[in-house]
């Protein structure tokens, strides 16, 4: 096993120093080439009337490139110089600065695709794949451009992964699928023109303690964009979130069954909210009063939701997430957190890590209805 180490390490530098001869060596952008790129400010946004300080920059660099590793880096290079602010490491879940990208010492280790027209980098990693990130780092991008009238120069935008629900979420803009570039099958492109944003909220530290940082201009515009696109359906107003479809087995009841047949006992309806479209989840999030669920993505479209909802969010006590509290705060809706141990699966059970018992959530209920 260690000679099969070595030999991997070994083909892995050389991998790396072939593609350093084929594109050369990145190096980070100093004082004397500032003028890499060019920059248009947007100070305010009008939502609904009423404006918000955003200040953010839209750059747009000449003749660049894009690389991924699809999971921690993103550099947006221009004659081998990486573009600091709008290239993306995120090392152990922690965000670092342009100094820390991986194409520094290892190059772009992949063949570059030349692409006709201009593109919108989307890149963060492996977690503009996650709907929460999905909606609130990589939407308000896209907002930003259509409320200063940039939409229309872009010819093509650079997402992680494709996905239905990120088709659906897209179309909005009136942004089809034939522009829409996947990061996985294009790591390396070079384009006319890279058209990148700064991040809308997180520019330091570890991700789950930021969000607290979210502005009131990305939540407010995104209800703005999309309330109006709710499609509706036949719902209820006490909704329970079944989270027992989930690929992730972390936050989960391992009694799941039990909850739901006690709440529709008192007169809830459970969802699993990924057998939604994006427009039937704004809906549902729309017209529901109370809302009981465990952690998870879909306590993001609590944003969709009037003041006055009522949401009970089971989670583990450990979990650093605020999210919902946040959104709460902000929303005026009335919240409960419940904080619950987690289970240690020693059998094996892949059903969840969390309990809670019937007695346990009908007090809750008591306390919250």
């Amino acid at each position: 096993m260690k000679l099969k180490k070595i030999f991997q390490n070994l083909f892995k530098k050389i991998f790396q120093y072939v593609f350093i001869i084929i594109y050369g060596k990145i190096k980070l952008l100093d004082d004397n080439h500032r003028n890499f790129f060019k920059t248009n400010k947007i100070d305010k946004i009008n939502i609904n009337g009423k404006n918000y300080e955003v200040e953010k920059n839209v750059y747009e660099i000449e003749n660049a490139r894009v690389y991924t590793d699809l999971v921690e880096h993103v550099a947006i290079i221009k004659d081998n110089f990486i573009i600091p602010k709008i290239s993306y490491q995120q090392i152990n879940n922690e965000l670092k600065d342009s100094s820390c990208n991986r194409v520094l010492i290892g190059g772009t280790n992949r063949f570059k695709k030349k692409i006709k027209g201009n593109i919108f980098s989307l890149l963060q990693g492996s977690s503009g794949n996650n709907y929460f990130h999905f909606l609130f780092d990589i939407i308000p991008k896209i907002i930003l451009l259509e409320k200063k009238n940039l939409l229309k120069d872009i010819n093509l935008f650079l997402l992680p992964d494709i996905k239905d629900w990120q088709k659906t979420i897209l179309s909005s803009f009136g942004i089809g699928e034939k522009q829409l570039l996947n990061s996985n099958k294009n790591r390396h492109v070079e384009a006319e023109k890279i058209y990148a944003v700064d991040h809308p909220w997180y520019t330091k530290g570890f991700v789950n303690y930021e969000i607290k940082n979210i502005p009131e201009w990305v939540v407010f515009s995104l209800r703005e964009k999309f309330l109006n696109y709710s499609k509706k359906i036949p719902v209820a107003e006490k909704i329970f979130i079944d989270r027992s479809d989930s690929i992730y087995n972390h936050c989960k009841l391992t009694n799941n069954r039990e909850i739901i047949d006690f709440l529709t006992e008192n007169n809830f309806k459970s969802y699993q909210v990924s057998k939604l479209n994006f427009f039937e989840q704004v809906y549902l999030f729309k017209n529901a009063k109370i809302i009981i669920g465990p952690h998870g993505a879909a306590f993001s479209n609590i944003i969709f939701s009037n003041p006055g909802l009522k949401i009970i969010e089971l989670i583990p006590k450990n979990h650093p997430s605020i999210k919902c509290k946040k959104f709460s705060d902000l929303l005026g809706f009335e919240y409960t957190r419940v904080n619950l141990d987690l289970i240690n699966n020693q059998k094996g059970d892949k059903t969840g890590d969390m309990k809670i018992s019937i007695t346990h959530l009908s007090e809750i209920l008591k306390n919250v209805l």
